[in-house]
């Protein structure tokens, strides 16, 4: 998938430095010519999946968004009101099945969204360390991770 977004790229700037049209829909033109000519090329291989990958892909990136605003919007309250509402927690968060790219990538959108961050990785790799902001009842922030975890193995790694 990599390796087509990447080629996807390459036919959009090829298409920009030959047309000499630098503006926003030059660009999307570009862009979307490339994804048909990937997604035709993509026919002739054993899974052709290119467009539903990069649909899942975008759907992630809606729901990544989402949590980022919700969050920014609940550091935003803690910052405007008095007092003191936090309820920091560090977790350990399991991820012995995920390979280091993959652990690599949850970890950062972890730590993308505000009020968490990843602290640690375990040596062997099995666990995160996440210190969470907003962690009231225990099971319910790990459930939150999970979610996150659950969406990008089944939008982005998964084929």
């Amino acid at each position: 998938m990599i390796r087509r977004l990447g080629f996807d790229m390459a036919l959009a700037v090829l298409y920009l430095s030959w047309s000499g049209n630098h503006t926003w829909p030059g660009i999307l033109v570009g862009l979307v010519l490339g994804f048909i000519v990937v997604s035709v090329y993509d026919l002739g291989t054993a899974h052709p999946n290119h467009g539903r990958r990069a649909l899942r892909m975008l759907r992630f990136g809606v729901y990544f968004l989402t949590i980022l605003i919700r969050s920014n919007l609940q550091i935003a309250r803690e910052i405007m009101t008095p007092g003191f509402s936090q309820t920091p927690r560090i977790l350990r968060y399991p991820v012995d099945d995920l390979d280091d790219f993959q652990t690599t990538v949850l970890a950062n959108c972890i730590t993308l969204t505000p009020g968490t961050l990843v602290v640690d990785v375990s040596d062997d790799g099995g666990w995160l360390y996440v210190h969470c902001m907003y962690a009231l009842d225990r099971s319910e922030a790990i459930a939150g991770l999970s979610r996150l975890d659950e969406r990008l193995r089944r939008e982005v790694f998964s084929w």
